[in-house]
């Protein structure tokens, strides 16, 4: 039994702090433990925030000033991926699930969540693919971004799923590493609002449905 939290609108610094505390937690349970092995934190930041990954290699101080400069936070972070923004109208998911317990390896983890967005795009009336670059995309434009970390067979960060952000907000940056590289939104694609709040409770169900698990 999976622990769903909707944490709402929060500032980054301290939904790392709170993936760092329950991955410390998750990470002694074994195979078949009765108990709850991982929980799901859910957020869509009030803070605008550019995060850049462990395969970063020019996160320089100049570039750092220049994004917080234009109100934005900015985080060097220890997960797989390159640059991406976090802002309103962007749902961000957490899932902090004891991969050994679940007998998941890393990368079909990560298919996992992959598909897991493609059918809630599916949901939404949204043709959505996967391609060779990790993330999830609507014809030749990135829809969801995906880095995760994994200690101790726990795995933390997630994806940010575009629901109705302001996208000129990636235009400072080259998301993803991936030069020339075009955003949209759900919002973009079916020419109405779409909200977080719309859209997460897809989200969870896709998610345990690629787990075969159960949550609450």
């Amino acid at each position: 039994m999976a622990l769903v939290r909707k944490l709402g609108r929060v500032a980054y610094a301290p939904t790392l702090e709170l993936q760092l505390q329950l991955a410390a937690k998750y990470k002694n349970i074994s195979r078949g433990a009765v108990k709850p092995w991982g929980r799901s934190s859910w957020s869509s930041t009030n803070l605008r925030c550019y995060t850049f990954g462990l395969r970063q290699k020019d996160y320089k101080l100049h570039a750092r000033e220049r994004l917080r400069g234009l109100g934005a936070e900015v985080h060097k972070v220890r997960r797989g991926g390159l640059a991406t923004f976090h802002g309103p109208g962007q749902l961000v998911c957490y899932p902090i699930l004891n991969l050994r317990a679940l007998n998941v390896g890393i990368r079909d983890y990560v298919h996992c969540l992959e598909k897991a967005v493609v059918a809630t795009c599916t949901d939404l009336g949204v043709a959505a693919h996967t391609t060779n670059c990790t993330g999830v995309w609507v014809g030749p434009q990135k829809v969801c971004a995906l880095g995760i970390q994994v200690s101790h067979g726990v795995s933390f960060h997630g994806l940010g799923l575009n629901c109705c952000p302001n996208l000129s907000w990636f235009d400072h940056i080259v998301p993803c590493g991936i030069p020339d590289l075009q955003v949209t939104s759900l919002s973009y694609q079916l020419n109405r609002t779409v909200t977080p709040d719309e859209v997460a409770p897809l989200l969870v169900k896709n998610l345990a449905h690629c787990l075969s698990i159960s949550y609450h």
